[in-house]
């Protein structure tokens, strides 16, 4: 672990031992241990050492598993929302961080499990360089965007955080394609690398959308979050290293080093204080899976949790008003009377209840094409039944997404339009559902347009293929609520919507770069 990765709040405060971590194996001694150098470990099965572990090993480890840090001189780990699960001790991590200590057992996926060593290290021999500053210059002047001189890490790119929430009032839907953890930009071995943290909308170096790992960071790179708008140019600034390598954090660079993009201190963001790991990984409730990205017009009202019958005989007795006050033989005349009236109400609710039995049980068995139907049918005569709908819009996409996505990533567009015109006659009655097979159209259609002129990255032919693609990224960008408000109601019946999702919105992305425009025209 490189000396400036053990972070520390201020500069003054005395430095920590640097601590080194080793996850020696339990169930599968053959593995080897696992040596951790670095301030920030990736854990995922397409990550090091566990890519290279037999295929049936890591197979139920999450890309974006889990995240074992240093803070403060202290080891944690963090689950990333693997579908698996972290443990420690027996005990689920969850979404939470938990501290390490020696000889803790960490569990992964059910599968792998360790026992923790930490151990003071001695520090690291101090490098000939470091890194003075990262400024992320904005690409385009005409947007007013300020430059970024960062020089702290880690950084983290979040549109709560002031940095990019400035421009919410001028430009809500831009800052609407940054998500609350959208990214963040560390140190490892005194380098800076940038990790998408989960994000809708991405993180792009040039035109090529990060996965589940990080990238170092190059002076020149193109870097961009989320849609058009927040596209930076990496500026790396270095300095001859002090002679104490036990200093955790990136020092403020002199006045000279500034870059001449940021010399106007008015017009430009200086981030000189570290973030935090542990507000990074920290991922609380309710942003799980980006959902704050998603701002519903309005919440549900709360809902009275009493059962029907219940609520009936509360009426019932609200009612009978001063019923209380009656003589004996008139209360029992009215208990009676409402015994019947209640008998007779849940009869009746449980014969109109029958087809949402019905439905429930047709959806739950996995029959999602009858149900779809059903509810079809059911809608044309009650429209508005909202459980119906809910009911129906379920087993439409769980009938039919899965295939289209298949279709559509293997090329064979005849069939996936001949799925969209299917879910468009089965949302014919519905209302609910009928945003949502317009926006999985319209991500049949982005991939369609791609293909047909040969790639996203395809320069433009001619005036009639910019004007194409200048209206397909303008639309993108103008109904960017409208887009994400369907795709997380559809992502939540079909969680592999999201990876077709995130291929529509890196092909738009390219589109926009090879001469569509930012959609502003």
């Amino acid at each position: 672990m490189a000396p400036d990765e053990v972070l520390v709040g201020k500069m003054q405060a005395p430095p920590f031992q640097r601590v080194g971590i080793v996850l020696e194996p339990l169930n599968h001694p053959e593995l080897g241990p696992v040596a951790i150098d670095d301030g920030l470990f990736a854990i995922g099965r397409t990550e090091q050492p566990f890519a290279a572990y037999p295929p049936e090993i890591v197979a139920d480890l999450s890309r974006r598993h889990a995240r074992v840090f240093v803070e403060g001189g202290d080891a944690y780990i963090a689950d990333l929302g693997s579908k698996n699960g972290t443990t420690v001790n027996g005990v689920a991590v969850r979404h939470g961080i938990v501290r390490l200590h020696d000889g803790d057992e960490v569990g992964l996926a059910r599968v792998l499990a360790y026992r923790v060593r930490l151990q003071a290290s001695p520090p690291a021999a101090a490098p000939v360089a470091r890194l003075a500053s990262l400024t992320l210059e904005p690409e385009r002047t005409d947007l007013g965007l300020e430059p970024i001189v960062i020089t702290s890490f880690p950084f983290l790119i979040s549109k709560v955080d002031d940095t990019f929430a400035r421009y919410k009032e001028k430009e809500p839907h831009q800052v609407g394609y940054l998500s609350r953890r959208h990214a963040h930009i560390f140190l490892k071995g005194g380098v800076p690398y940038v990790e998408d943290l989960g994000s809708t909308n991405g993180t792009f170096i040039g035109a090529v959308r990060l996965d589940e790992h990080a990238h170092a960071l190059e002076d020149g790179d193109v870097l961009a979050f989320g849609g058009h708008h927040f596209v930076y140019r990496v500026r790396l600034q270095w300095e001859q290293a002090g002679p104490e390598p036990t200093i955790t954090r990136v020092s403020s660079p002199p006045a000279a080093h500034a870059p001449a993009a940021a010399t106007d201190a008015d017009h430009t963001t200086f981030v000189a204080s570290a973030g935090s790991f542990l507000d990074i990984f920290c991922a609380d409730d309710q942003a799980g899976a980006q959902d704050d990205e998603v701002n519903p017009a309005a919440a549900e009202p709360p809902r009275d949790t009493r059962g029907k019958a219940a609520l009936m005989t509360a009426a019932l007795l609200d009612a009978m008003g001063a019923a209380g006050d009656a003589d004996p033989a008139r209360l029992r005349r009215w208990l009676a009377v409402a015994g019947a009236v209640v008998v007779a109400m849940i009869l009746l609710f449980h014969l109109a209840g029958a087809p949402e039995r019905a439905l429930q049980g047709l959806v739950d068995s996995g029959d999602f094409v009858t149900a779809a139907r059903l509810a079809d049918d059911r809608l044309a005569r009650d429209p508005d039944n909202a459980d119906v709908k809910s009911l129906g819009t379920e087993a439409l996409l769980k009938a039919e997404l899965p295939q289209w996505m298949a279709d559509l990533k293997a090329g064979r567009f005849d069939r996936a339009s001949q799925a969209e015109a299917r879910m468009r006659r089965l949302a014919g009655h519905n209302a609910d559902a009928q945003p949502l097979v317009a926006e999985i159209a319209w991500v049949g259609d982005v991939e369609r347009f791609v293909h047909a002129r040969g790639g996203a990255a395809a320069p433009v032919r001619d005036a009639a293929d910019g004007a194409r693609v200048r209206r397909m990224v303008r639309q993108w960008q103008d109904e960017q609520p409208a887009h994400q408000r369907a795709f997380a109601t559809i992502s939540a019946y079909v969680p592999a919507f999201r990876d077709t999702y995130a291929q529509a919105a890196s092909d738009l992305r390219k589109l926009a770069l090879a001469g569509g425009g930012d959609g502003n025209e």
